[in-house]
C-alpha cells in the first residue's frame, strides 16, 4: 500500500471537490452492479431515504397458520437460497413473514427476504423488504448484532458520528457476520451524506469484499478500489489492464477509474487520452456523458481556465442525454457547471462574477452536496474583491449551518486568516 505525502493529500483533496459527481457515480454503479443493475432511483432511495427503526411487528392474519406450515415454507425457502433460486426463496421468505410475523423465524424471514430479492435484481422490492426489517425487526438485529441496531438509531436520529463508531465496532467485532455487507453500505451512505466520495468509495470495496458468495468479480473490483481508495498510484495500470480484460460488467468502471486517477496524478495528457478512450469503448455507459465535464475540470486544475470556461459554458446550453437524465439528477451532474463557471471566473480574477455565480448557485440549492464549497468559494471571491467583512461573514454562517462537516477545522482556519487580513488592510 503506497503512502501518500501530505502535499499529496491535499491535492487529492482539492481534486476531489471539482468532481464529486464522478466519484458519486462509481458507488451508485457499484451498488447497481451488485443488484444486477439496480435502477438509479432505487439507488438514490436507499442513500437518502429515512432511516426508521421499530419492534412492533405487522399484524396478523385473521386465520392463524399451522406452526407446521410456518416450518416448511421457511425450510424451503432456506434452500431455494442455498441453491441461487432466489425468485423462489423470495416468495416462501415472504409467506413466512405474512402468515406469521410475530413468530420466531419472523425476522430472519424478513432479512433473508431481503437478500433475495436483491440478488435476484428486484431492487425495489428489496429495498421494501429492508423498510421493513427496520420497522418491523429492530429486536431481531439486536439479538443478532447490537451494535448494528444502535448504528441505526443514531442514523434515525441524525447522530451520523455516533452511527458512523457503532457499524465500524461492529464488523470490526463481528466480521464474519452474514450483516457486515449491510452495515458497511450504512457507512457508505453516511459518507455520501458527508460528501466524503472516497471514503464512500473505500466502504463499498469493502462491502464488496464482505459478500459471502464467491464471486471473484467481486473480490478483484474491492481489492482495487481499496489500493485507489488507500492511494496507490500503482493502481493506475491496474485498472488500465483490467479495463481491457475485467469482468465485462465491470469494465466502462475501470476505464473511468483509469482515467480519474491519471487526473489526480496530474498528468493532464493521459487523463484526455483515457477520457476519450472511455467515450470511444463504451459510447452507451453510464460515464461517458460527463467526459467533457471531466475535461473542463481537467483543464481548469492546470491553469487553463479560460479554455475550462469555453467547454462548462457550452455544457451549460446542452440538455443532457435522455438516457442519462435519472444519473444527472441524481448525481446532480448539472449543478457541477454553474459551479465550474465560478470557479473558471475565480482563477481569472474576475471576482465581482464569481461572486454573482456563486450566490446564484447557492439560491438554486441551499442544500446541495456543494453548498459548502460554493460558499467557502464565495468567500474567498469576496476576499479577491477585499470585502474581508463579507467574506468572514459567508464563513460563520457556513460553520454555523454544517456543524458536522468533516472539515470545519479548515473553515475555522480561513474564517481566522481573512479576520486577521481584514484587521491589517483596516
Amino acid at each position: 500500500m503506497a503512502v501518500q505525502s501530505v502535499e499529496g493529500q491535499r491535492r487529492r483533496r482539492r481534486i476531489f471537490l471539482g468532481t464529486l459527481a464522478g466519484l458519486l457515480l462509481i458507488a451508485g454503479a457499484l451498488v447497481a452492479t451488485l443488484s444486477r443493475r439496480l435502477p438509479v432511483q432505487e439507488a438514490q432511495r436507499f442513500l437518502t431515504a429515512p432511516v426508521e427503526v421499530g419492534v412492533e411487528p405487522p399484524a396478523a392474519p385473521a386465520a392463524a397458520v399451522p406452526a407446521t406450515e410456518i416450518e416448511q415454507h421457511y425450510d424451503a425457502a432456506q434452500a431455494a437460497f442455498k441453491d441461487g433460486r432466489y425468485h423462489d426463496a423470495a416468495t416462501d421468505f415472504a409467506w413466512v413473514v405474512a402468515h406469521d410475523p410475530s413468530g420466531a423465524q419472523a425476522g430472519p424471514a424478513q432479512w433473508n427476504l431481503t437478500r433475495s430479492r436483491l440478488r435476484s435484481g428486484d431492487g425495489n422490492g428489496a429495498l421494501d423488504a429492508l423498510d421493513g426489517l427496520l420497522r418491523h425487526y429492530a429486536g431481531y438485529l439486536d439479538e443478532e448484532s447490537p451494535d448494528l441496531r444502535q448504528g441505526l438509531e443514531a442514523m434515525q436520529r441524525n447522530d451520523l458520528p455516533a452511527a458512523l463508531a457503532s457499524l465500524e465496532r461492529m464488523v470490526g467485532d463481528d466480521p464474519d457476520s452474514e450483516f457486515v455487507p449491510l452495515a458497511y453500505a450504512l457507512i457508505a451512505r453516511i459518507h455520501w451524506t458527508h460528501g466524503e466520495p472516497v471514503e464512500m468509495v473505500r466502504a463499498f470495496a469493502r462491502m464488496f469484499a464482505s459478500v459471502k458468495d464467491t464471486v471473484p468479480a467481486y473480490r478483484t473490483l474491492a481489492h482495487q478500489l481499496e489500493r485507489y481508495a488507500s492511494g496507490d498510484a500503482t493502481v493506475t495500470k491496474s485498472f488500465a489492464d483490467l479495463a481491457q480484460n475485467g469482468d465485462e460488467g465491470f469494465r466502462h468502471i475501470y476505464q473511468y477509474l483509469a482515467a480519474r486517477t491519471l487526473l489526480e496524478q496530474d498528468q493532464f495528457d493521459a487523463t484526455h487520452t483515457a477520457l476519450e478512450e472511455l467515450r470511444r469503448r463504451h459510447p452507451d455507459g453510464d460515464f461517458t456523458h460527463i467526459v467533457d465535464l471531466e475535461q473542463a475540470w481537467n483543464l481548469l486544475r492546470h491553469g487553463q481556465a479560460a479554455e475550462a470556461l469555453v467547454i462548462f459554458q457550452r455544457l451549460q446550453q446542452q440538455p443532457p442525454p435522455a438516457r442519462a437524465e435519472a444519473f444527472d439528477a441524481f448525481f446532480d451532474l448539472r449543478s457541477e457547471i454553474p459551479m465550474g463557471i465560478a470557479r473558471c471566473h475565480f482563477a481569472l480574477g474576475q471576482y465581482a462574477e464569481a461572486v454573482r455565480l456563486f450566490e446564484q448557485a447557492i439560491a438554486t440549492q441551499p442544500h446541495g452536496i456543494y453548498d459548502v464549497e460554493n460558499r467557502l468559494s464565495l468567500a474567498l471571491s469576496y476576499e479577491g474583491l477585499n470585502q474581508f467583512a463579507r467574506a468572514a461573514e459567508v464563513l460563520r454562517d457556513v460553520i454555523a449551518a454544517h456543524p458536522d462537516e468533516p472539515n470545519l477545522w479548515a473553515l475555522r482556519q480561513q474564517l481566522a486568516r481573512i479576520e486577521d487580513h481584514g484587521k491589517v488592510r483596516q
